[in-house]
């Protein structure tokens, strides 16, 4: 069931084709583009491929690494029907037909040492990232940690001191534990490191993250949007998670899932249906068309 505004009728151009309302749609994968289990439903996928069929921008935007990723680009034939990808809550834009990096943001090395000291006084375990595939940290074991390396198929290096082995760009820090903690740490951990170039947020519960300042997803799909000449009016965005807000909130029309955290529904203009019931489908059905 839909709530919030209604869709605008379709616009035709003298030669009777009809334009979509919005050019440009990007969508969140977990608890937004596939099921509770992590399977793309067909009739979604048929949505989706509609949406392109009639010249729409389709865009993957996930804080997953790339690698993360490249099932659903396979599963949605993204590289022969093409689209992007937004990896990394921001850090990362690729096309998904040719596999080119087009806008890339990293951490400054710079900002290092104070992160490292700043977790270190709160006990919170970082994990950084080496290229697309692999997950490199010093001290996380938990249950979340391995749950996000094995879902998205990284290869995990163990490091005696991670501050010592960190010589190359990072996208982002990943923090991971039980909510409770990290709810309190991003308040602590965000006034400790007011003063640096970076944002801290949580994208799930149990995800706390560190990127660069202005990295985050709308950010990412604003960035797009005007590289392919696309009106901030002409896009929408569906997501559920607490790293979809800025999202939600910078395009023309943001969706929240039914399933959504509050944070994601409040910043967002209407809702759709769970993810389990195709709710990205009917959202792009409604509103893009």
């Amino acid at each position: 069931m839909f709530l919030g505004i209604n869709p605008q009728r379709r616009q035709m151009t003298e030669n009777g084709v009809y334009l979509l309302q919005r050019k440009l749609c990007a969508v969140d994968i977990d608890g937004t583009l596939v099921t509770d289990e992590k399977i793309l439903l067909p009739q979604t996928k048929a949505d989706i491929h509609w949406f392109i069929r009639e010249g729409g921008i389709f865009v993957l935007a996930s804080g997953r690494p790339t690698r993360g990723i490249l099932r659903y680009i396979d599963e949605l034939d993204l590289a022969a029907v093409g689209g992007f990808v937004i990896s990394y809550n921001g850090a990362r834009i690729m096309d998904a037909r040719t596999n080119n990096i087009i806008l890339q943001k990293n951490i400054d090395p710079t900002c290092y040492p104070i992160i490292f000291k700043a977790a270190d006084a709160l006990n919170l375990p970082l994990t950084a990232y080496k290229g697309q595939d692999v997950a490199v940290t010093q001290k996380a074991t938990d249950s979340y940690f391995l749950t996000e390396t094995s879902i998205n198929r990284l290869q995990v290096v163990r490091v005696s001191n991670l501050q010592a082995e960190l010589t190359y760009p990072t996208p982002k820090f990943l923090i991971t534990g039980e909510p409770e903690i990290l709810c309190q740490a991003e308040i602590r951990l965000r006034e400790m490191l007011s003063a640096l170039p970076v944002t801290v947020f949580r994208s799930e519960p149990f995800y706390l993250e560190i990127t660069a300042c202005g990295c985050d997803k709308g950010a990412a799909i604003l960035e797009l949007a005007e590289m392919l000449h696309i009106d901030r009016s002409e896009t929408m965005a569906c997501g559920d998670g607490f790293n979809d807000v800025t999202m939600l909130s910078a395009v023309g029309l943001g969706v929240a899932m039914e399933n959504a955290q509050s944070a994601a529904k409040d910043a967002a203009d209407c809702l759709t249906a769970s993810n389990n019931e195709n709710g990205v489908g009917k959202a792009i059905r409604k509103f893009a068309g």
